[in-house]
């Protein structure tokens, strides 16, 4: 049946093809274009400019780093150490998950069942801001 759809010609040529040329890049996408290749996409960017101190330590420690790593830009680390930092970020992203599937990430869930003592943390850190 399927045969019969297709018509069948002897002197049937494929339609010829048109050379693109000059194809323009609309302005918007170009936009988009050269904000991906922009140095805010990178891992060297985010760690420097965008981490805390804090946060810094905490993926040093993470990636199982020592204290003069931390010292160090993220340009001076070898491949080696980049792959550390990459493995550890992933771990602590499954970590966050992990509260988060269970529904566990209130601060109450954490002290619940606590010991009888008051809870000195706070949590004035983990505002939420656009980078």
């Amino acid at each position: 049946m399927a045969n019969a759809l297709v018509k069948h010609t002897n002197n049937a040529q494929p339609a010829p093809l048109k050379a693109v040329e000059g194809r323009r890049i609309p302005k918007g996408l170009a936009e988009i274009k050269a904000l991906m290749g922009s140095e805010r996409h990178t891992p060297e960017y985010v760690y420097t400019k965008v981490l805390s101190e804090q946060e810094r330590t905490i993926v040093c420690f993470a990636a199982g780093l020592k204290r003069h790593d931390l010292e160090k830009g993220f340009a001076n680390f070898n491949a080696d150490t980049r792959l550390k930092i990459h493995k550890a970020i992933l771990q602590l992203q499954a970590l966050v998950k992990a509260f988060v599937d269970a529904n566990a990430m209130a601060p109450a869930k954490f002290l619940q069942n606590a010991p009888a003592e008051s809870a000195k943390t706070s949590y004035s850190h983990l505002t939420v801001s656009s980078h």
